[in-house]
């Protein structure tokens, strides 16, 4: 048995006038891995940001390693978030003044992390995302799919406990996305995984897939 992780009871949540989440419910354990599956505008993004610890709901509980975050402070969430948390944004959210080697390097930094492992760690997991090489450009230099893979060696470089990667595979082709699944495997069974994506069907070889619908995971 896994080490519980996170678990969302009931969870719903108002976009505007509207519920994108209604009575969503999960469990995630390390070594668990979640495909969440569903069509765009359905309400994927916003179960991955509260999965991460971005977005708290309006009703329903949140629990990460066993703490109990329904009504905590921000600070304590955005704790729980650098040190244990990996999350892909489907915007790649990279800081444009900073090399790729940078990029990836920073929750490193942040962590204090001494300099030569952070040297180690970042060269590795770039050259996993096969960008070894391209450390010293900047994301304006890269393409749509050379970036998405930044954001992605970002999010694993620190080891996290939990992964969330929403729609990571969507500016990749087949071959690259085989090999970036075949390195979140590598992650197993220590880190729980949860991916979106708008692909109802393609089968990653990991996990098992749930689909969001009308705002209910079934």
């Amino acid at each position: 048995m896994g080490l519980e992780l996170l678990e969302l009871r009931n969870v719903s949540k108002v976009v505007g006038n509207e519920f994108v989440l209604v009575d969503v419910s999960l469990s995630l354990k390390s070594g668990d891995v979640l495909v969440v599956r569903g069509r765009s505008g359905v309400g994927k993004t916003t179960l991955a940001k509260i999965a991460s610890l971005q977005l708290v709901p309006d009703e329903g509980s949140v629990r990460f390693m066993g703490i109990d975050l329904t009504n905590s402070k921000d600070d304590l969430r955005s704790l729980l978030r650098l040190k244990y948390i990996g999350y892909v944004d489907q915007e790649y959210v990279l800081l444009s003044k900073l090399t790729i080697y940078e990029n990836v390097e920073l929750p490193l930094a942040l962590l204090g992390i001494p300099k030569k492992e952070r040297e180690d760690r970042v060269r590795y997991v770039l050259d996993q995302v096969g960008l070894g090489g391209l450390e010293n450009r900047y994301p304006t230099e890269l393409s749509g799919g050379e970036r998405q893979r930044v954001a992605i060696a970002r999010a694993l470089v620190k080891k996290p406990k939990l992964l969330v990667a929403d729609e990571p595979f969507s500016n990749l082709d087949e071959i690259t996305t085989s090999k970036i699944v075949s390195l979140l495997k590598t992650l197993l069974p220590e880190t729980a995984i949860l991916i979106t994506t708008t692909d109802l069907s393609a089968d990653y070889g990991i996990g098992i897939s749930k689909f969001l619908v009308r705002g209910k995971l079934v």
